[in-house]
């Protein structure tokens, strides 16, 4: 009898005596929209740190109001959100000076790492006589040198442009040299014998290769691009985020600084996140290396 009426119920729900035979039923059986699977996995996924981040806020807020603490010593979260709506055409035009010196001078840093690169793989001499000096370069602290640019050229946009450039050159400049030696050499050494050119190898094989070494330097640069300007900006400048900061700070306008530092912190994700993306439409190039070296073997 209980078989009986296993069997009946079982045929009055054949959705679930499908599902049961298949094991777990997918989502889009359960009549879920794939936005909404998507969104219920990121909140699971982003969620702790959202919820840890809302109560330290929370607790900075509390302890402000309940402790007494001046507002030029630690200004409450709500202060500081009403201080950025206050200066939010203030914010724009600094943070406008800071991108165009970190986009200026990262695209200088790119160009001239990549084209060191390549040169250093192509030829060992270049190797010996350049690449020691790259190596150097990075013992020297970069707030070292923005006081002797600044005093060479001045306090205007060029010494700011060339720090941004020094403080981004070298990771780009080291991962570019590694990824470019990453392709395998036996990979190397067939396309050599069915008689392709060099430029032919480097476009088809090392350069495929190299692109997660590249990225991987390109987005390192991007965060290191944003300190080299607000360590320009420290040194000598009248407009920026860096001069921001360090005037408030001078005026006891805490909650200021604050804000220039949220702001400061947007501008590096977005960045990266622009490279990252970049990367990521760009990742077809590392399946078309295999494609040639199996064309080759073809």
């Amino acid at each position: 009898m209980r078989r009986r009426r296993a069997g009946v119920h079982a045929a009055r729900r054949p959705g679930l005596a499908a599902g049961a035979g298949r094991g777990r039923a997918t989502a889009r059986e359960l009549g879920y929209d794939g936005s909404l699977v998507t969104a219920l996995h990121r909140a699971r996924e982003y969620g702790p740190a959202t919820g840890v981040f809302a109560a330290l806020l929370l607790a900075w807020e509390a302890a402000v109001r309940l402790g007494g603490i001046p507002a030029f010593v630690l200004p409450a979260p709500s202060a500081i959100a009403a201080k950025a709506a206050a200066d939010v055409e203030l914010l724009w035009r600094h943070t406008l000076v800071t991108a165009q010196e970190v986009v200026i001078g990262y695209a200088v840093a790119v160009a001239a790492g990549l084209l060191i690169a390549v040169l250093i793989v192509q030829f060992r001499t270049v190797e010996r006589v350049v690449y020691p000096y790259i190596i150097a370069s990075q013992t020297v602290p970069k707030i070292a040198i923005a006081p002797l640019l600044i005093i060479w050229m001045g306090a205007g946009l060029l010494p700011k442009i060339l720090i941004v450039a020094v403080t981004a050159f070298f990771p780009v400049t080291v991962n570019a040299v590694t990824g470019l030696r990453a392709a395998e050499e036996n990979y190397l050494n067939l396309l050599r014998s069915v008689a392709a050119s060099e430029p032919q190898v480097f476009r088809h094989l090392r350069v495929p290769y190299a692109l997660p070494f590249i990225f991987a330097g390109l987005k390192l640069a991007t965060t290191l691009s944003v300190l080299g300007a607000i360590v320009a900006e420290f040194m000598g400048a009248s407009e920026g985020l860096g001069y921001l900061i360090l005037s408030s700070t001078f005026n006891f306008e805490v909650a200021r600084v604050f804000v220039s530092l949220i702001v400061l912190v947007a501008l590096g994700v977005t960045f990266f996140g622009l490279v990252s993306f970049l990367e990521r439409r760009l990742s077809w190039k590392q399946e078309a290396a295999a494609r040639v070296v199996n064309t080759a073997l073809a």
